[in-house]
């Protein structure tokens, strides 16, 4: 390795680290202050506060690398230009492509690296994180757990299973509500075809319920609409069901088989595990954007304006990203092209940028 190829990926990565760091601290202050009046009720909710934040710095960690690594950029572009070393790396006869290859791959590093943590870090701090939020500092308690593909729990002598809970929608699909006699007899079973959260009640439809004697079924009724049926908030599935967001990618494919066996809509979903490709791969866009932005300042002089264009490139692309998954949601946009779209617009961008460089 060249001594400008060392020295390249020295400096960006120790800007990284010092961004990281800085990004992890407000996010990590962000999060306590929403959760203060939780956090700081007792000393013991303090310690189970800190641990749910150390919890999340995987997360936080994967969330703003890329934006991170394009300020790491930036910087290091407008220090080398005060300090004349592109004019002398220009004036050696070094082109373009040879000044970014070492961070296109120190980038392949760090694509690598958001996929290992997205595919094993994250899943199981994520859930960790979020059964202390709920458990321990809400004090809700873990009645819940998930077995033959279905969310069962327990109240009394009421017994009850799920089919499927959309962690994102807050809706359930496929309720059974049995109620037993101290002997376990059935009394009377419940079922609907879906509930949804709305005003701080489940409201579920097309319900039919059913109540048993010695001699079998006593009595049958359909309601078009039904309140009341279980008291549980969404919160509590939450701990067993994750939201596909937590999930590694083989989860959340087999998540996506399962529903399908079940004949529920996937294309939602099929968004997010192709996103889960493509987002690592953000690192890798962001050396082209960052080049071929920093370069074309050839006469700055101020870190705060390659900070604030990094932040401006990055919101630009968040914004597009976002919108291209809206749409993959929506089924105007297939799935792969919803999750692939701002990754192949800025890449585009980034090259023609670098192409029409004045070198």
């Amino acid at each position: 390795m060249s001594r400008l190829n060392r020295y390249l990926i020295v400096m960006v990565t120790k800007i990284l680290l010092l961004c990281q760091f800085a990004g992890i601290t407000v996010f990590s202050t962000i999060e306590f202050f929403e959760h203060m009046d939780k956090f700081t009720s007792s000393l013991e909710q303090m310690g189970f506060a800190i641990l749910y934040l150390c919890l999340k710095i995987p997360y936080y960690f994967n969330l703003i690398l890329p934006l991170a690594f394009l300020i790491s950029i930036l910087i290091l572009i407008i220090l080398m230009i005060r300090s004349n070393e592109v004019v002398i790396i220009r004036t050696s006869g070094i082109s373009t492509f040879t000044f970014m290859k070492p961070i296109l791959c120190l980038s392949l590093v760090l694509v690598v690296l958001s996929f290992i943590l997205s595919e094993w870090a994250i899943p199981f701090t994520s859930s960790a994180a979020e059964r202390v939020y709920q458990v321990k500092i809400k004090k809700e308690e873990a009645f819940v757990y998930f077995k033959n593909d279905k969310i069962w729990f327990k109240r009394g002598n009421t017994v009850a299973n799920i089919d499927f809970y959309d962690a994102k929608k807050d809706v359930i699909k496929g309720l059974t509500v049995l109620e037993l006699t101290p002997s376990y007899a059935i009394t009377k079973r419940i079922d609907a075809r879906e509930g949804v959260w709305a005003g701080g009640e489940w409201v579920f439809s097309d319900v039919i319920e059913r109540t048993f004697n010695n001699e079998g079924i006593a009595s049958k009724e359909g309601y078009k609409e039904l309140k009341g049926l279980i008291k549980e908030p969404p919160a509590v599935f939450k701990i067993v069901e994750k939201n596909p967001e937590e999930m590694s990618y083989k989860e959340l494919k087999r998540y996506i088989s399962r529903l399908q066996r079940s004949g529920h809509d996937v294309r939602r979903y099929l968004v997010d595990l192709h996103s889960k490709i493509s987002f690592p791969f953000i690192n890798l866009v962001m050396v082209l954007a960052g080049f071929s932005v920093g370069l074309r300042y050839a006469k700055t002089k101020h870190i705060s304006k390659g900070v604030f264009t990094g932040i401006l490139v990055g919101i630009l692309y968040w914004f597009c990203h976002t919108v291209s998954l809206a749409l993959g949601y929506k089924e105007i946009f297939p799935p792969l092209f919803a999750a692939w779209l701002a990754n192949f617009l800025f890449v585009s961008l980034g090259v023609i940028g670098i192409v029409t460089l004045r070198t």
